[in-house]
């Protein structure tokens, strides 16, 4: 019996749970918070549209983790 592979779109949810987890770990400015947000809920509602393709979603997602990476860098300040 092969093994079960969760089809692309279920890997894709699977990666905005997780950098959604990570952005509600994140103690941000109130502003930066909202304006995150709201790029995370536009990246959602890509993927969730009809004859929405993966690869733009992946792309979408990769930029806002850069962006959440260079928030959290910035509030954590120099190590």
């Amino acid at each position: 019996m092969p093994d079960f592979v969760p089809p692309a779109d279920a890997t894709l949810a699977a990666k905005l749970a997780e950098a959604r987890k990570r952005m509600a770990a994140l103690d941000l400015p109130r502003p930066l918070a909202a304006r995150l947000h709201r790029q995370f809920i536009a990246i959602c509602d890509a993927v969730k549209a009809p004859g929405a393709d993966e690869a733009s979603g992946e792309r979408r997602l990769a930029a806002f983790l850069a962006a959440l990476e260079q928030a959290a860098a910035r509030i954590s300040g120099p190590s």
